[in-house]
Parts: C-alpha cells; sequence; structure tokens
C-alpha cells in the first residue's frame, strides 16, 4: 500500500514539474517564480521521506525481523504523503488542475483511497506495536 501511494506521489510530483518547466505566467516559466520552486522542492522532499519508510520496512524483512511498526508508519504516512502532493500538484496547475484534460486530476481522486485506508484512527494507532 505504502509504494503506491508513494508511485502516487512521485507521477503528481512529475506531472507537477513538467507542467511548471512548460508553462508560462508573466513572461517567465511558472518554475521560475520562487513559490512553485519552494512548493516542488517541498513535493520531493515528502515523496522521498515516503519512499524510505516503505523501504525500511522491506528491509526489515531482509534482514529476518517484523516489520509491522515500520510498514504500519510507512503506510499512514505515505497515504498522507500522497494526498498533500496530489493536491499540491493540483494548484501548480492551477485551473487546469481540476480539468480532466490533465493526469492531476486524476490522481487527486485516486490519492484519496490511499488517505481512506490509512486513515490514523484511534483502531488503527491501538494496532501499531511499539517495541
Amino acid at each position: 500500500v505504502a509504494a503506491g501511494a508513494v508511485g502516487l506521489a512521485q507521477r503528481a510530483l512529475d506531472e507537477a514539474t513538467k507542467y511548471a518547466l512548460e508553462r508560462k505566467t508573466f513572461g517567465r516559466l511558472l518554475a521560475q517564480h520562487q513559490a512553485v520552486s519552494f512548493l516542488l522542492a517541498d513535493m520531493a522532499l515528502k515523496v522521498e521521506l515516503a519512499r524510505l519508510g516503505y523501504q525500511r520496512a522491506a528491509w526489515e524483512v531482509d534482514q529476518g525481523r517484523r516489520n509491522t511498526y515500520y510498514a504500519s508508519i510507512a503506510k499512514a504516512f505515505a497515504g498522507d504523503i500522497a494526498n498533500q502532493v496530489a493536491s499540491d500538484a493540483v494548484q501548480i496547475f492551477g485551473g487546469n488542475g481540476f480539468n480532466s484534460e490533465y493526469p492531476v486530476e486524476k490522481l487527486m481522486r485516486d490519492a484519496k483511497i490511499y488517505q481512506a485506508s490509512t486513515t490514523r484512527s484511534n483502531f488503527f494507532l491501538h494496532r501499531l506495536k511499539l517495541y
């Protein structure tokens, strides 16, 4: 689940980066505006941290240990990050972000699946086993 959420977030980041490097506003590329470049950098940071989370869970299995703790954290974090990054991508696209001709509109809808499956309810937190 975490890897799927990270893949979605990566795609949203890739699409937003591509759009920001092609679209011009006020005579400059969208990516040359400080607010947009900071948002893209923040999105990249979140994607990489979420990726490290599920890789740590996989590494624990490779070491012959239980990964319940790390897998639970990775799923919760990656689900949230997928939603945040997809939302940020829609913001970069502006009004086009809600247009079904652009992929970020579907990514935003799809990201909700990961959030719904990893809701941080008391039940979920209770099941998170600490060492």
